[in-house]
């Protein structure tokens, strides 16, 4: 599957409305319901495939987000099976960057007590974000830019 072409894509789009449809998908509206300027959200979780769709107030995917772990309640995604580069560690995916001659940006931090390293591999129309948890590739999202 080829996510990275569906950023900026519209939620009624063709392709949006086929691929929702195959997933059998359920689209949630969030609102600004504390009345705090925030915009509004669409969200459309894809358990079984391990991915999690981010639509803004334009209903524009910003953000896709590819689980490849359970604990999150989603079905691991293989992204062997994706246009996504799969990396086993954060130096992997640095030193791709450096041979590809990308932007990076990096950290770690610790969130619900597990230890979380990151590294934004920074395209000039999107950047991937790859998140290590205990040393294991937990998470990875793209985002339109």
């Amino acid at each position: 599957m080829e996510f990275l072409p569906l950023l900026k894509s519209h939620l009624k789009s063709d392709v949006m409305l086929d691929l929702l449809e195959t997933w059998d998908a359920q689209v949630v509206y969030e609102y600004d319901r504390t009345h705090e300027n925030m915009p509004d959200e669409y969200w459309a979780s894809i358990h079984g495939e391990g991915v999690c769709f981010k639509f803004n107030e334009d209903q524009i995917l910003d953000c896709i987000f590819l689980h490849l772990t359970d604990t999150d309640g989603f079905t691991p995604i293989d992204l062997s099976s994706t246009d996504i580069p799969q990396f086993e560690s954060l130096a992997d995916a640095a030193a791709y960057a450096n041979k590809s001659k990308l932007r990076v940006s990096s950290g770690q931090g610790e969130l619900f007590g597990q230890l979380r390293d990151w590294i934004r591999l920074e395209y000039d129309d999107h950047w991937i974000h790859y998140e290590f948890r205990d040393g294991n590739l937990g998470l990875v999202t793209l985002t339109g830019i």
